[in-house]
């Protein structure tokens, strides 16, 4: 049996933040077709006339870059539950729209500083609307219901700053997110986010790179449950993340990057609680343009904790997403 979806939270906290870290990996991916070399026209060509570099014309400057992206997976824990696991199929659809005026020489780098808003819709059960027991808090009963009544979309408005110099990568920003249902747009959680995050590229050769970073962020959050329930900040947090991606150029237009993440979230208000996560994928993406590219992934979760109030579990993902960005 399940209740309903804002009193789901730790579950759509987790798949938003599951998104998010998708994307994040996915810029490594991306800045081997924004910048990489040209592959070999035959075995051992660089060893006589070196890395040949693709001839680019100066881009004119831009300041505005606008996204849309839809995300179709298969998910075997939808409720991220250690027993009684639900799957689900899961659409989210993104669009993202920033002012982000061409990066900046500052300190012997380049620096993207950005603006911008982001609307997410998490919707389940497209293909077979599932039926399953829920519990109305407002009837204070169990009845029947389906998976879609756990749909939710996520509102964002965020700024940072992206420095690089050589392959180093520096970024800070600050977020605000509320999750709403989407039956009504009520509201059942938001946070306020300072994050920070560094990268380091380390390339082999015109075609493969390994990528490691950290990123860090404080999450000041204020949780909407019907009583009886917890202190409204008590899924306040701060999270720490160390990630590897390796990256492998199949083509000038398709890229493989197998992922590992390990995060570590300590709980600052309410319960005395660590989480664990491992996260560990595989992605193939295809650029068809500079503005237009295609994925697909898979990706397995495992998460321990040491609180009582969630349980740990381990998850599969599975799917694809297309993805179209453009700057003006």
């Amino acid at each position: 049996m399940f209740c309903r979806a804002n009193a789901q939270t730790p579950g759509a906290i987790r798949q938003v933040d599951s998104v998010q870290q998708r994307r994040q990996i996915e810029q490594t991916a991306r800045s081997y077709e924004e910048s990489g070399s040209a592959p070999e026209l035959y075995p051992g060509e660089s060893s006589d006339i070196g890395p040949q570099s693709i001839l680019k014309l100066k881009p004119r400057k831009t300041c505005v870059e606008a996204m849309a992206d839809a995300q179709y997976f298969y998910t075997d824990n939808m409720f991220l539950n250690e027993q009684g696991r639900q799957d689900s199929d899961v659409l989210v659809s993104t669009a993202q729209i920033a002012l982000a005026p061409t990066p900046y020489d500052v300190g012997g780098g380049s620096l993207a500083p950005r603006l911008g808003y982001r609307h997410q819709w998490y919707d389940f059960g497209l293909a077979s609307n599932t039926r399953l027991t829920v519990y109305d808090f407002q009837a204070q009963m169990f009845r029947e219901g389906r998976l879609n009544e756990f749909d939710f979309n996520a509102q964002t408005i965020f700024t940072d700053g992206r420095w690089k110099r050589e392959n180093w990568t520096i970024e800070a920003g600050l977020d605000f997110t509320r999750l709403m249902d989407t039956a009504n747009y009520d509201q059942f959680y938001r946070e306020f986010v300072p994050r920070w995050g560094v990268q380091r590229l380390f390339p082999l050769n015109g075609t493969k790179a390994f990528s490691v970073g950290y990123e860090g962020d404080y999450r000041s959050a204020d949780t909407d449950l019907p009583p009886p329930s917890f202190n409204q900040d008590f899924n306040s947090r701060t999270d720490h993340s160390l990630f590897i991606a390796y990256t492998h150029a199949l083509s000038k237009h398709a890229v493989v990057q197998p992922s590992y993440r390990f995060k570590y979230t300590r709980f600052t208000a309410g319960e005395n609680r660590d989480d664990y996560l491992n996260s560990f994928g595989l992605a193939l993406y295809c650029f068809f343009t500079r503005q237009i590219s295609a994925r697909a992934f898979v990706g397995y979760d495992i998460m321990n904790t040491s609180g009582n109030l969630v349980p740990g579990y381990n998850r599969l993902d599975a799917g694809g997403g297309a993805n179209l960005s453009i700057r003006f």
